[in-house]
């Protein structure tokens, strides 16, 4: 490599080295003064005065509610939709022998049976709804103790009430008939329900 080569190109770079020196002076003395004057704002002191916490309870009692100066109306009573239906019982009890027993005061002797309980029947909810009426004769059997016992329908054109019949007369009861002192059972005693819508 040559000499004058090397110079021209060692050249360049010294010129831009110098340069940069300078322009970093330059810099340095520019920042070296003194910061113009500036505004100062003050920031005012915030203090929170002091307070006493304190808990309150009320103690004070509840006034006493008004009397109502009048009571609350009576509330009507509900209507159900129900068929306006009532049962006759036939208080006459029969026997098989065809000697009819027209009440308690009727009867021969002191020591025959007597009714003491008659529950009368339920009226069928088909029948009431179908406008039907009619009656049903029963047969039982008094039993020492004045119950019922083997309660058959004998006679109910409309079967509707034979149900309704029975269960009623399983509920009756008797005085028993008693002969020398001891009660004895009576079979063949008959009664007969009459079902019949009320009239209005």
């Amino acid at each position: 490599m040559s000499i004058p080569r090397l110079i021209l190109s060692v050249a360049p770079a010294a010129l831009v080295t110098l340069g940069l020196l300078l322009l970093m002076h330059f810099l340095i003395l520019r920042n070296m003064t003194e910061p113009e004057q500036s505004t100062e704002f003050k920031i005012p002191e915030i203090t929170m005065p002091d307070r006493e916490i304190t808990t309150e309870y009320d103690t004070r009692k509840p006034d006493k509610p008004d009397e109502p100066e009048e009571p609350p109306p009576e509330l009507p009573e509900p209507e159900f939709e129900s068929p306006d239906v009532s049962s006759e019982i036939s208080f006459a009890p029969q026997m098989d022998t065809g000697v009819e027993i027209s009440g308690i005061g009727g009867f021969s002797s002191d020591g025959d049976y007597l009714p003491i309980v008659k529950v009368a029947p339920k009226y069928p909810a088909r029948a009431a709804n179908r406008g039907l009426e009619g009656y049903c004769t029963v047969e039982y059997t008094v039993t020492v103790t004045g119950e019922t016992r083997d309660v058959e329908v004998v006679d109910c054109p409309q079967t509707v009430f034979a149900s309704a019949s029975v269960k009623a007369a399983q509920k009756f009861k008797y005085k028993p008939k008693v002969i020398d002192g001891e009660p004895i059972e009576v079979p063949g005693v008959r009664n007969r329900f009459t079902f019949q819508m009320a009239q209005d």
